[in-house]
């Protein structure tokens, strides 16, 4: 049988449901591979032009094809979460509308569970979930190890369906499920994603960081909170920190959104261990030389611009090529340790230009009042640091020599990877 057409009925066991009068949802599990046979077609956007016109139009009216960075992006979420880590993995239901009412046969001993007979009449589309079921059929087809991955995984499914006996739901009313599911949703605040995620690899990064003497012994993390309250004993929030890691592994421009991408990341499942125990490294070479001034709460070092710096600082000393030798690595952790930290040093603004020279409100004496955006004061404590540690005039000096390699005929049509100063 073609998998464009269903010639008979396909019966699917169900539980039943309803939302209001119009509507009735039957909830399954449906493997990836039995999609295209369920609704009649192959929902994936390759496909499209393929069929029926009506169909064909419903679809690029109310869908959206999918994009190869999406579909890459889900791909490699079931490969790390199931195969890479080994870790626990789920996609939310797929939604499948009917225009059409169906029939549905309930058991004798309970009326709500029973069998959906899907007729090959009326319009069958996804509503919601044609990414995930675009990647898996992708996927399914790339590989027998894909195949097989793909096959391991089953979907649950919602159908929504008119009630017998009622008029049958035009392509406005699955336009309208549609934007339902899509865009009328709240975000999740972003301090509550991190706090749950534990598949970002750089957020899995910074847990493990946190476990660390450099921060457990001095108040440890504070998960699920945007910034640091006046009570709190923390030395650092998740979100703060994740911003450091993203800085350490993979340079200043990637720190500026959780949702970046590298092309080339520093940070793989390969290298996770080797980046973690260099991390940890860098800052208990600063912990140490600072002793008990590390945990100075209120001082630049422990503030979000202060973490994001010294991660940047951690990237420059060993992702840019620079090829450090201990005694300079050495001058480097005592520059930055022996630093007056605190808002009383007036480099910080005369220097730095990190903030302006004030009394604060409710404050005794004068100190550097930080003004602006976060992204401007994390970007003068770094130039500020590269400057004291030595660090801007080996970047600059490198500089000439990766121009030279730039513009050799065999890797001018290449991007530079060492990233801004």
């Amino acid at each position: 049988m073609s998998p464009a057409t269903l010639d008979i009925n396909t019966q699917i066991p169900c539980v039943q449901g309803m939302f209001g009068e119009r509507l009735l949802t039957y909830t399954t599990q449906i493997k990836p591979k039995h999609i295209p046979h369920v609704l009649g077609h192959d929902p994936r956007g390759k496909n499209w032009k393929r069929l029926p016109d009506d169909l064909y139009s419903i679809y690029k009216k109310i869908q959206r094809s999918t994009s190869p960075g999406r579909r890459d992006s889900l791909t490699a979420y079931l490969e790390q979460r199931l195969v890479s880590r080994n870790m626990i993995a789920a996609f939310p239901a797929i939604s499948i509308g009917l225009t059409e009412p169906t029939e549905f046969k309930p058991f004798s001993e309970d009326p709500a569970v029973g069998v959906l007979l899907v007729h090959d009449r009326g319009v069958r589309m996804v509503l919601d979930g044609l990414g995930r079921i675009t990647a898996c059929l992708d996927l399914r087809e790339e590989s027998p190890q894909g195949a097989e991955l793909v096959d391991s995984i089953v979907f649950p499914v919602t159908f929504y369906v008119p009630p017998p006996g009622t008029p049958p739901l035009s392509v406005t009313d699955l336009g309208q499920l549609f934007v339902d599911f899509n865009f009328r949703v709240h975000r999740v605040p972003a301090n509550v994603n991190l706090a749950l995620d534990q598949a970002d690899i750089y957020v899995s990064l910074a847990n493990e960081l946190s476990k660390e003497s450099f921060i457990k012994d001095f108040g440890g993390m504070e998960v699920r909170a945007a910034s640091l309250g006046k009570k709190s004993t923390a030395l650092v929030v998740q979100s703060v920190l994740v911003r450091a890691v993203r800085g350490a592994t993979e340079g200043r421009d990637f720190q500026e959104s959780n949702l970046a991408s590298a092309q080339n990341p520093n940070l793989t499942d390969a290298t996770f261990k080797s980046e973690l125990h260099s991390i940890v490294e860098f800052f208990i070479e600063i912990q140490t030389r600072m002793g008990e001034k590390w945990g100075a709460r209120k001082d630049l070092h422990l503030s979000a611009p202060g973490w994001q710096a010294l991660g940047v600082i951690r990237h420059d000393m060993t992702h840019r090529g620079l090829e450090l030798t201990p005694s300079e690595r050495t001058q480097i952790y005592d520059t930055i340790a022996g630093m007056n930290w605190s808002r009383s040093n007036r480099d910080w603004a005369d220097k730095a230009h990190l903030g302006v020279w004030a009394k604060p409100k409710n404050a005794d004496t004068e100190q550097v009042v930080i003004l602006g955006a976060g992204r401007n004061n994390t970007q003068a404590i770094i130039d500020f640091l590269r400057v004291e540690t030595g660090l801007q005039k080996q970047l600059e000096e490198l500089r000439p020599a990766q121009s030279v390699i730039q513009n050799h005929p065999v890797v001018q049509n290449h991007t530079s990877t060492s990233g801004p100063l």
